[in-house]
């Protein structure tokens, strides 16, 4: 099926989060509109710009259409192509970017920034749709999503970390930051300064942003170590009650948070434009699904821009003055490794 709304050239979405089956929105023609809420769509917002969104005439899952998705295999057999316009930080690249970060930090009003690197993937002879499955099966708790449409092209994505959960009134945000390698009986104990203070960053600053668009009854519950994959991160649960039952705009108001941007945001942003050779486009933007009822919004971490047999990897680490270059570079490519193995899994198998 997938194939098929591929080579038609189909406008679609298809994704999976934590404790449902896969989901399978397709619109008939290509043209984005700008999501409103309470409507059925999938929203796709990059990391900065203006959200749209695939308003789906045709919806299918898992549930009714399992021997279709089972199907879900996506050969790409055109010849790679340059990729047009600059090209990634390598580890040297990066490693020169977090040391120059560090030294703004220290000498400014910078507190933290999150920098990415864009690495490039063969995906000669690689299922797209089988990767897609793969990751929905080795990681339930995260939102695997695969999109495409003329504006953006094929990505997918593997997320953790819930920007923005509504229902009705209720109201839940994830403050997730903080990395290190994933342990059998990981405790709080394991965590050291740096990524506490990286965590309470975030969990500060979204606390203050929903206050300020009068989210009520905040309550927070962490931080607490989350595994996904090869790497933990901590995590801080904020819930709460708002009155304005508007997904769309409390999500504006707290993207991007410290975890994919920095703070204050104003400074991080401005760094980010001096030391990233790439937009990031979609990566560290969000998506998800929206409903009358309200929406479930991941930020869009850990995924791949496809471009024929060649795949733009995106990871990124949060920089504050207790980094340690070395140690951030190790932690970037660690997090690749969340799509690596999996490509290199499927291309022995396949």
């Amino acid at each position: 099926m997938i194939q098929e709304l591929l080579a038609c050239k189909a406008t679609f979405a298809a994704f999976k989060v934590p404790g449902r089956d896969t989901i399978v929105q397709v619109q008939h023609d290509q043209v984005l509109h700008a999501p409103r809420t309470g409507e059925g769509a999938f929203v796709i917002a990059p990391f900065t710009g203006d959200a749209v969104c695939i308003r789906p005439d045709i919806e299918l899952s898992t549930a009714s259409e399992r021997s279709s998705l089972e199907g879900m295999a996506i050969r790409y057999e055109m010849p790679a192509t340059p990729l047009a316009g600059t090209r990634g930080l390598d580890r040297n690249g990066y490693r020169t970017a977090v040391e120059r970060a560090v030294a703004a930090i220290k000498t400014g009003p910078l507190e933290k920034v999150v920098l990415s690197r864009t690495m490039e993937v063969d995906l000669a002879r690689i299922d797209i749709g089988s990767l897609y499955s793969a990751a929905a099966l080795s990681m339930p708790d995260a939102c695997i999503a695969l999109i495409h449409t003329a504006e953006h092209g094929i990505w997918i994505g593997a997320s953790p970390e819930r920007l923005l959960v509504m229902h009705d009134d209720r109201v839940q945000v994830d403050a997730l930051a903080g990395t290190m390698p994933s342990m059998m009986g990981m405790t709080m104990a394991a965590w050291g300064a740096k990524e506490r203070e990286e965590q309470e960053l975030v969990a500060r600053s979204v606390l203050q942003t929903m206050h300020e668009q009068g989210v009520l009854d905040q309550k927070t519950d962490g931080p607490a170590t989350v595994i996904a994959g090869r790497v933990a991160h901590l995590r801080t649960r904020i819930t709460g009650r708002s009155l304005k039952k508007d997904p769309l705009a409390l999500a504006n108001a707290l993207h991007p948070t410290p975890a994919v941007g920095g703070t204050p945001r104003t400074e991080a942003m401005r760094l980010i434009h001096a030391l990233e050779p790439r937009d990031r486009s979609l990566y560290a933007g969000f998506w998800g699904p929206m409903d009358g009822h309200g929406a479930e919004f991941f930020v869009n971490i850990r995924c791949i821009q496809v471009i024929g047999n060649v795949g733009l990897l995106h990871v990124g680490a949060g920089i504050t003055a207790g980094s340690d270059p070395d140690h951030e570079c190790d932690e970037v490519e660690l997090k690749a490794r969340t799509w690596l193995d999996l490509i290199e899994a499927q291309r022995r198998t396949g």
